[in-house]
């Protein structure tokens, strides 16, 4: 994986689909786990949940689940 600074607060990521599938794995649990915790920010689950949102717009994932992997017909 290799991540850049483009300028403050932008930066670009040149990664493989199974860095990105861990890295979206982990926003995923992250944010279950904030959500059960009656302590965490709502600022920060908002952000999590919108960033996780955006990337299943991005890929045309339907209601949150991944696309069917690549030769299974789906």
């Amino acid at each position: 994986m290799r991540v850049e600074r483009v300028r403050d607060n932008v930066y670009s990521l040149t990664a493989t689909r199974q860095e990105m599938g861990a890295l979206v794995a982990a926003a995923r649990m992250a944010v279950d786990v904030m959500r059960a915790d009656p302590s965490a920010p709502p600022e920060a689950i908002a952000l999590v949940e919108s960033v996780l949102a955006d990337w299943d717009r991005s890929i045309g994932a339907p209601g949150g689940d991944a696309p069917p992997p690549p030769g299974s017909g789906g």
